[in-house]
């Protein structure tokens, strides 16, 4: 036995299924989600789109993947959004932090912050030298995802720039 693999089983945890996730404020968005949605990219660039969203808990509930395709309505040949997540509790800092990454391999690192009524957050990062980006998401009275993507250069004053509303089509798969 490597002295690695010794030092990892010395340091293993017992499974605990029982255990809370650590995910929990965010399990209201696990499984499958279709819709449609827009985006403003610029002056006179708004594009919609048709959404669907997969999303799962893994590692027994400590992580959650979040991963998002959007094509255009006009031609469902063209990629409008493509994204894949990850949200996961920071211990250190004890707050959730989401890892979102697009198609073209750039990421960001962002603070998710669970609202108080149990199914809604809130995650955002700073857009070097341009201002501040926000998404809000929760379900409606209707039980439908809805986010709404804003943004601000001065972190005051916001402009949406995207929202989508999408229903559930299934549940999670484990």
């Amino acid at each position: 036995m490597s002295f690695g693999l010794l030092a990892r089983t010395a340091n293993a945890q017992p499974a605990t299924p029982a255990a809370t996730p650590k995910v929990q404020p965010f399990l209201f968005l696990e499984g499958d989600w279709q819709g449609a949605g827009w985006i403003q990219l610029g002056p006179n660039q708004r594009s919609e789109f048709n959404q669907t969203e997969t999303v799962r808990r893994k590692l027994g509930g400590n992580l959650l993947t979040i991963e998002g395709l959007g094509l255009d309505k006009a031609n469902a040949q063209r990629t409008i959004h493509n994204a894949f997540a990850t949200v996961a509790f920071d211990a250190a800092s004890n707050t959730f932090r989401m890892r979102a990454y697009r198609a073209d391999g750039a990421y960001t690192d962002a603070l998710a912050t669970p609202g108080t009524d149990g199914h809604s957050f809130v995650w955002g990062f700073d857009y070097p030298g341009m201002g501040k980006v926000r998404f809000t998401i929760g379900l409606d009275a209707q039980g439908q995802w809805h986010e709404v993507g804003e943004f601000s250069r001065d972190g005051t004053q916001w402009m949406k720039n995207f929202e989508m509303t999408l229903h559930r089509v299934g549940a999670a798969k484990p």
